[in-house]
């Protein structure tokens, strides 16, 4: 029985190093590759281009962009909670209007501040709006459920 086991583990041992690893990816940083611009090949005497892949170019949309559909989305589920608690309604439309004023005092210094500043802030607008819009999704859901029940 000894045998089989040490047979078993220096077997074991032998295939682990001919696994190949397999390459981490990060889910918050995009890969190296699609970062670095790729120059394209020209003969000599001619003028070099440089293309740049869409993900790598520099963030000029505005904050809003990638939320604009769940912004929308965030929008007409305010609306329908109108009809089953104006209360409700009135208290986070106010705090939608007011993130709404905050983002666009900050759109518009936006391109005027360097960009190591709007890789700070720029996350904070966008979780303040994602966050709010959870929270309107969470109570009209209750307030519905309530209503059903």
């Amino acid at each position: 029985m000894n045998k089989i086991t040490g047979v078993a583990m220096a077997s074991l041992l032998a295939l682990t190093g001919c696994a190949k690893p397999q390459p981490v990816q990060s889910l918050v940083t995009p890969p190296a590759a699609a970062a670095q611009p790729v120059a394209q090949n020209t003969p000599v005497g001619q003028e070099t281009s440089v293309v740049v892949s869409p993900s790598a170019q520099p963030e000029a949309a505005p904050l809003t962009d990638g939320l604009s559909g769940n912004m929308e989305q965030c929008r007409k589920e305010l609306d329908a909670m109108r009809l089953y608690s104006k209360v409700s309604y009135a208290n986070f439309n106010a705090e939608l209007q007011k993130i709404d004023a905050q983002t666009h005092k900050y759109l518009q210094i936006k391109q005027s501040i360097g960009a190591d500043i709007n890789d700070l802030v720029m996350p904070r607008y966008q979780f303040q709006a994602r966050e709010l819009c959870f929270r309107i999704k969470n109570r009209l859901s209750q307030l519905i459920i309530r209503q059903a029940g």
